[in-house]
């Protein structure tokens, strides 16, 4: 599938819209009927009319005192009908329920039928492929956490994950979106999180959040994703593994450009599971996310998990930089752009020792020194230390006039000596002059 032809123009919340669960619970279901037909029993009749339309708090009593009970008479019922308006009722019951009190999920497990091994998995089985939104979406939330709270075959669990995955793969987002939220029940339980990403599904999510973090952004979608994400995270391997993926990445420029504060506060919880996992400590600094840390820092959150989430994130990765080596706090330092006239600068040991490094990916640090002259909200200080450190780079290494040239860096560095800045004037001097001169010995001025 092409992920960057998501149809991101619907998603769930819009599809089951006209079937909120309030319209839902507003129904009038005919249970006195049921009975007076012998649909129901007088028993089964006594304990549903003293359930249902009651408040929370009489709902959880009635099912802690005949959960067994009320968890037959639901799933029994769903699966001798087909009125599809009384099945919608009745999942919403049962999600209804397990939200009031989880432990309801338990008892749901734990029903079973002796001529189908796979109940009461397989009567929710049943209604996930029906041509209805608000059915699929409510059946799989309640198989998803029975399932975590049951002990289902191993062949249920790789049934419902192949249903999710295929959903994942579709084109239309409210497909996707239903497949997201029943994953992340599953997600609650550490064994599904590794047999989801045995299945390939943690590439799966990296791919629907990077379509939605390129193209015109879905925010309910992209919320969704982000959390199957954060969720799976939790598994140390897992999240290791991710190290190298681009996740970083996507989730430090989603921090620094979606105003949302609910992606904000996701993305910021799945970077601090990633945190001392694989090379995701060395990929944030080298996104300069510890300069964003520091802005974010001082802004006021409606949320306080995010302030407890930056902390975290700021002390994990300041230690990380307190063991770098002296080019790596060199690097971090341009990456980040709070560049100082630190003695690594104009230090000849430095230079010599490191100069080297500077080729690594593809010359980054020296294409960020650049980006830095052509930024207009750069500093004067920015700039001087910038046409400083490029004239180094060409005066210590072999070729780095052909590269900077190639880079096509020169032209940026003469447009510095028009600065109405003397000491970026200076600096762009200076560096244009070793780029000329082959002795550089001779150079006096420094």
């Amino acid at each position: 599938m092409n992920f960057r032809e998501l149809d991101t123009s619907n998603g769930v919340k819009a599809a089951e819209s006209s079937f909120r669960t309030k319209v839902v619970l507003a129904r009038e279901i005919p249970w006195n009927g049921f009975a007076s037909s012998n649909s129901i029993t007088s028993e089964q009749y006594n304990l549903i009319s003293k359930y249902d339309k009651h408040t929370d708090a009489e709902k959880k009593e009635k099912f802690i005192a005949n959960s067994a009970s009320y968890v037959n008479f639901f799933v029994n019922f769903i699966n001798s009908t087909s009125n599809i308006e009384i099945i919608q009722y009745l999942l919403t019951l049962i999600n209804e329920i397990i939200e009031i009190d989880p432990r309801a999920a338990g008892a749901f497990s734990k029903i079973t039928k002796e001529d189908d091994k796979s109940y009461p998995y397989s009567v929710f089985f049943r209604l996930l492929n029906r041509e209805d939104a608000y059915t699929n979406l409510h059946a799989s939330i309640a198989l998803a956490q029975i399932m975590c709270a049951g002990r289902p075959t191993q062949n249920d669990v790789e049934s419902f994950f192949n249903w999710i995955l295929k959903l994942l793969r579709k084109n239309n987002s409210s497909e996707v979106e239903v497949g997201l939220i029943a994953l992340q029940s599953l997600l609650l339980k550490d064994d599904f999180r590794i047999f989801f990403n045995n299945l390939e599904g943690s590439a799966l999510l990296l791919n629907i959040l990077q379509a939605q973090s390129s193209s015109s952004v879905n925010i309910q979608l992209l919320y969704e994703t982000i959390y199957a994400i954060w969720l799976l995270t939790y598994n140390k391997d897992i999240a290791a593994a991710y190290s190298g993926t681009g996740l970083v990445a996507n989730l430090v420029q989603l921090v620094k450009t979606v105003a949302k504060e609910k992606i904000v506060r996701l993305s910021l919880s799945t970077l601090r599971n990633l945190l001392n996992n694989g090379n995701s400590n060395e990929e944030m600094i080298d996104n300069g996310f510890l300069r964003m840390l520091n802005i974010l820092n001082i802004k006021k959150w409606g949320d306080d998990d995010i302030p407890a989430d930056i902390e975290v994130l700021i002390n994990g990765l300041a230690k990380d930089i307190d063991n770098m080596s002296s080019f790596n706090k060199y690097k971090t330092e341009i990456i980040s752009g709070e560049l100082e006239w630190t003695p690594v600068h104009k230090s000849e040991r430095f230079w010599k020792e490191n100069i080297s490094k500077f080729e690594e990916n593809n010359y980054q640090v020296i294409k960020h020194l650049h980006q830095i002259l052509k930024t207009s909200q750069s500093t004067p200080l920015q700039l001087s230390i910038a046409c400083h450190d490029l004239g180094e780079f060409v005066r210590h290494h072999n070729r780095g006039k052909a590269i900077i040239d190639y880079l096509q860096i020169k032209p940026d560095i003469m447009g510095m000596m028009t600065n109405p800045n003397e000491e970026v004037k200076k600096q762009a001097l200076f560096a244009l002059q070793k780029m000329m001169l082959n002795n550089w010995e001779y150079l006096n001025a420094k």
